[in-house]
């Protein structure tokens, strides 16, 4: 199932983007619709271990504005697509900051949200389709690539350890090995014995990458050229 949030401290207008989403959403998207009127509420849920694929949400709310929900959900990093709706231009500079997926006007909502919402859906069908079965050959829980922050092989040992959104997990792999069963654009092999999501990297600098989950992974010269160019391409096709 997929998991998509709105909120709109307004429940006129919000009764509105329920009714534009609910218009593109098809039985087969096995969508669960989350209506919130603060974004504290909403922030409280995920807190409590519930968990968002897609979230449209208004910028200028009074009890917390959607731009302050957008920066704490990307400081804890992963979470869930997002995008903004607002009757403001000036908030569209701030929303690129936090990597908002899509800035909308709400004069635009009816023409706009449907096909970005629709590309969304079927991105996050694609995504829960890709996933590894990691462990033992008698104990294995599902990994979805989506989740995997980065994997390292353990020192001293033939393993190789996937850092992950919900806890850290072993298998008996090569590090060349797995990134051939991988053939994403989302991974890349890096020296040190790393391969890194590129969708979580927070930030690059001195030769320096640093996670969103606040790990730090030095690299040399060559692989940051790679690393910025892997993230390129994966932006790309998007």
């Amino acid at each position: 199932m997929m998991n998509i949030a709105l909120i709109d401290d307004e429940t006129a207008i919000l009764e509105d983007v329920r009714k534009c989403v609910e218009n593109e959403i098809v039985p087969q998207d096995e969508v669960n619709l989350f209506t919130y009127t603060r974004a504290k509420d909403f922030l409280q849920e995920t807190e409590l271990g519930q968990e968002f694929d897609i979230l449209v949400s208004d910028i200028d709310m009074l009890d917390m504005g959607g731009l302050e929900l957008g920066k704490r959900l990307h400081e804890k990093g992963g979470g869930p697509y997002l995008v903004f709706l607002t009757a403001y231009l000036e908030y569209a500079a701030e929303s690129y900051i936090i990597e908002a997926y899509q800035y909308i006007l709400k004069e635009d909502m009816e023409k706009r949200l449907p096909p970005i919402l629709r590309q969304l859906i079927d991105r996050v069908k694609k995504e829960k389709k890709q996933f590894r079965m990691v462990g033992t050959p008698t104990s294995k829980v599902i990994v979805y690539y989506r989740d995997m922050l980065y994997m390292e092989k353990e020192k001293g040992s033939k393993y190789i350890c996937y850092i992950t959104e919900h806890g850290i997990y072993k298998e008996r792999i090569s590090l060349n090995q797995l990134s051939q069963e991988l053939a994403s654009d989302e991974f890349i092999l890096v020296e040190r014995g790393y391969i890194i999501n590129v969708s979580h990297i927070a930030s690059m600098k001195d030769g320096m990458v640093h996670m969103d989950n606040g790990a730090r992974i030095f690299v040399n010269r060559i692989s940051f050229k790679k690393i910025k160019e892997q993230i390129s391409l994966y932006r790309g096709n998007l």
